[in-house]
């Protein structure tokens, strides 16, 4: 009803519309399934009818198909037939071409698979007048294969009578020719012997030629045997009677052989003709009497098929017509009946979307759309009093959207464990105090980092190094006071923000202090915990005008701080960030330095003093800088170290160490070892082990030809090292302590690590021959290591009265500069020969200058034996 209709037509239109709505409610529906099923069922009848009428045809083209079926085999079964035969034809031709043996094997094939090809051709039962005249053929054809197969093994026997008279003649040629027939050459000229010989091989020449008719070989071979008797004296003398018996039996038997081919060819040239003949009736009456009846029979079949098959699609054609319009008058009906009610209701849905909440849809249509409309009118009314409920729960939810949202903007900007500032509200609150502070104040930042907190956290579990944490935030709060801007950077890193400072020593002195304050002792859980601080500052605008430049100054002063000890306080300079720029760039360089392949090892050898076996060297690492400087280990192995390189470093030296090792045992050094060095934090990894093994079983080097060298540092790293060390040592690995005699647990060392050799410092060893106290701290540390059963090396020998106390000291290795020069992997077996000829040699000095008492060396005993034996 438009809106514009009168209020009198309201009430009058009102009475009649509700009796409209009473009437369809009380009239019977037809649901869409009931619409459907009669349309189907009236599709279904039509199709049953045509399906009759279809069915009787399609059974007519299917007979005349099964009809045509079995004439098919008929049909290729003589095709086959003549395929066959006209195979053994061409088999045939070209035997009589080329007579071989393989092609008297091919006419055998090739006549048998015809055989077989009539006998599938009877086998189908052919009609009887076809059956008959295949049985005649049959009997005509087995006749003509038997001729054909004489006819071939006689030409056989042809080819091979010829075979045997070439090969006759070519003796006799062999023969004249070996005899001197050819003539000898003389200074280059091609001089003639003995004229009879030139003669005869003149003559057996022109009766080889494969060319000439039978008579004009006939006179040829007349007048060999004329020449060869004309000469037959003087051959009997030269060369022999029996050289010319040879010569006259195998010219007879060519002789032989000749006459016996033109026999067979004036017989067998009718006979060949005459079964090519017999072939071509053959195959003629086989196309004839067999392929053409099978074809006619088919093509019959074939064409009654054909009309049945027209007939059947026209039958379908009719009744698909019929269906078609039958559907198209069910579908239509059903459109008019389903669309109207649907797009009542889709008109009703958009206007209620819309927000024209009084929309409701006009009931009417199939059952399922009319209760599709009054579920709408339904959902219609529940919406609109779910809508006030709505409005008062979104007031209530965005007073809660307001509370997180500030909840949630505290923690953007404080730490959740302490409730102390982030990061990013000190770099704020740093810019707002820079920008207070201007040109006329000074501030200071202050970075505090606990020492050693890892431990804590490995050793108590980080549920308590959080409570840790809680605590030290509490105590740095108290001692900050109203003065600093305390805040958490996050782990144990935390910064102090002190404005208006006056002076360097105020600064020193709050740092001191909160030093101070975090040394004293926490009760956690009733757990005493002591700790300790680093603290490093940074002033404005003495050392950054900026925040990012005031957080990294007081970064590089706690790392000072870091390096100093711990437990105290630095205050940033020029020199430290120039230190820490140093370090930067080194660390760069070395990351590009391992990506580009800068690193070598070099190989410094070890002699044994007691043997002069020199079996073991040391891998020792070395940069190579772009600009020619060879750099140490000792420069960057500790930037490694802090920047985790160490372990790309360590596996590159191990795996390249270990596959020299193996080249020079393959290339005959079968007792060669290698030492590596290896830093505490790569046996830190448990998978570290593994890593050996792997490498040793990829390189194919023996377990006991890999030495790793470690410091006394790896003692103090804890029981997970050592227990890695064992795990080594099980595997066969040999441990060497290195740079021993320096540390803080030597002798502790000794006992508790599971380690095969030792290797005494430079420092011990520079003073052995010239400070009696250095030289009794060596003897005594020799002795207690060889009554450990470990074995000794002293390291840094450069000078030969070093070398000379060394040798009363017992069975010991050395090395130096004075044995052997690092080398690369090339050189280094011949560095070790050479180093072991070297100490030969400085001992022998010794002995004859006097400086060594043979009786008192066990070196000299072992060198002047050899002499001797030499």
């Amino acid at each position: 009803m438009p809106e514009s209709a009168p209020a009198d037509s309201l009430w009058t239109d009102a009475p009649r519309a509700a009796a409209r709505r009473r009437w369809r409610l009380r009239a019977p529906r037809l649901g869409i399934g009931w619409r459907l099923g009669l349309g189907l069922t009236a599709v279904a009848a039509l199709l049953v009818g045509g399906e009759q009428m279809a069915a009787r045809t399609t059974r007519e083209a299917l007979d005349a198909v099964v009809s045509m079926q079995k004439e098919q085999p008929l049909t290729d079964s003589a095709s086959a037939v003549l395929e066959k035969m006209l195979a053994y034809d061409r088999t045939v031709g070209e035997y009589a071409q080329a007579p071989s043996s393989a092609g008297l094997g091919a006419i055998t094939l090739s006549g048998d698979a015809v055989e077989a090809a009539l006998a599938d051709y009877l086998h189908d039962s052919p009609p009887p007048s076809l059956a008959q005249a295949a049985e005649g053929l049959h009997a005509q054809i087995t006749r003509h294969i038997t001729v054909a197969r004489e006819l071939a093994t006689r030409a056989a026997q042809r080819a091979q009578w010829a075979e045997e008279r070439q090969a006759a003649l070519n003796r006799v040629y062999q023969r004249i020719a070996g005899a001197g027939g050819s003539g000898l050459a003389i200074n280059g000229t091609q001089v003639v012997a003995n004229r009879s010989l030139a003669e005869l091989q003149s003559a057996i020449n022109a009766v080889r030629g494969s060319d000439a008719s039978g008579a004009v070989l006939a006179r040829r071979e007349r007048d060999f045997t004329a020449a060869l008797g004309a000469h037959s004296q003087e051959l009997e003398s030269s060369p022999g009677r029996a050289w010319l018996d040879l010569v006259q039996r195998d010219f007879s038997q060519a002789g032989r052989l000749r006459l016996q081919m033109e026999r067979y060819d004036t017989q067998s040239a009718p006979e060949w003709h005459q079964l090519f003949e017999e072939s071509a009736a053959l195959t003629a009456g086989v196309q004839n009497e067999l392929q053409k009846p099978a074809n006619r029979g088919l093509l019959h079949a074939a064409q009654h098929a054909a009309t049945a098959a027209a007939g059947a699609e026209q039958t379908l054609r009719s009744t698909a017509a019929a269906v078609l319009v039958l559907l198209l008058i069910v579908s239509v009906l059903l459109a008019v009946s389903i669309s109207l009610p649907v797009r009542r209701l889709t008109a009703a849905t958009r206007a209620f979307a819309s927000g024209d909440r009084a929309a409701r849809a006009r009931r009417g249509g199939s059952a399922e759309l009319d209760q599709l409309a009054e579920s709408f009118n339904t959902m219609a009314d529940q919406i609109a009093s779910a809508e006030g409920e709505l409005r008062a729960h979104q007031a209530k939810l965005e007073r809660h959207v307001a509370e997180r949202t500030r909840q949630l903007h505290h923690l953007a900007h404080h730490d959740p464990l302490t409730q102390l500032p982030n990061r990013r509200k000190l770099m704020a609150q740093l810019e707002q105090a820079l920008t207070r502070a201007g040109n006329r104040q000074r501030l200071a930042l202050l970075f505090v980092d606990l020492d050693n907190f890892k431990s804590i956290n490995d050793t108590l579990g980080h549920n308590f190094g959080d409570r840790v944490l809680q605590h030290i935030a509490q105590r740095l709060h108290e001692a900050a006071g109203s003065a600093g801007l305390l805040a958490r950077l996050g782990g144990d890193e935390f910064t102090v923000l002190l404005e208006g400072v006056t002076s360097n020593e105020q600064v020193e002195q709050y740092a001191a202090q909160l030093v101070t304050t975090l040394q004293q002792p926490l009760t956690v859980d009733g757990r005493a915990i002591t700790t300790g601080a680093s603290v490093g500052a940074s002033l404005f605008p003495d050392h950054a005008a900026d925040a990012e430049g005031l957080l990294r100054a007081a970064d590089v002063a706690l790392f000072r701080a870091k390096e100093l000890g711990r437990n105290r306080f630095t205050l940033y300079s020029p020199e430290l960030y120039d230190a820490a720029a140093q370090r930067f760039r080194m660390e760069q360089s070395l990351r590009r330095a391992v990506e580009g392949g800068e690193l070598q090892l070099m190989y410094q050898p070890l002699i044994a003093l007691h043997s002069f076996e020199p079996g073991h060297v040391e891998a020792l690492l070395r940069w190579r800088r772009p600009d020619g400087r060879c750099t140490t280990a000792q420069e960057f192995i500790g930037i490694a170290e802090r920047t985790g390189l160490i372990h790309e470093l360590t596996d590159w030296i191990l795996h390249t160490a270990a596959a020299a090792a193996a080249t020079w045992r393959r290339q005959g050094w079968h007792n060669a070892s290698v030492g590596v060095n290896v830093s505490a934090p790569q046996l830190f990894e448990g998978s570290f082990v593994d890593h050996v093994a792997r490498t040793l079983e990829v390189t194919g080097l023996p377990p006991s030809a890999l030495e790793l060298e470690i410091t006394e540092t790896v003692f103090q790293t804890g029981a997970a090292t050592i227990e890695s060390l064992r795990r080594l040592r099980a595997l066969g690995v040999m441990i060497a302590l290195d740079d021993f005699g320096i540390g803080y647990s030597s002798l502790t060392s000794l006992e508790q690590l599971p380690i095969t050799r030792v290797k005494l410092d430079r420092q011990l060893v520079a003073a052995v021959d010239t400070n009696p106290r250095s030289a009794a701290i060596v003897r005594s540390i020799v002795a207690l290591c060889h009554g450990l059963g470990l074995q000794v090396v002293a390291e840094g020998v450069e000078r030969p009265a070093q070398l000379e106390f060394l040798t009363h000291c017992g069975p010991i290795g050395v090395q130096g500069f004075l044995v052997a020069q690092p080398v690369d992997a090339s050189d280094a077996a011949a560095e070790a020969q050479a180093g072991a000829a070297r100490i030969r040699a400085a001992l022998a000095d010794m002995v004859q200058t006097g400086h060594l008492e043979a009786a008192d060396s066990l070196v000299f005993v072992g060198t002047s034996a050899r002499r001797r034996a030499n």
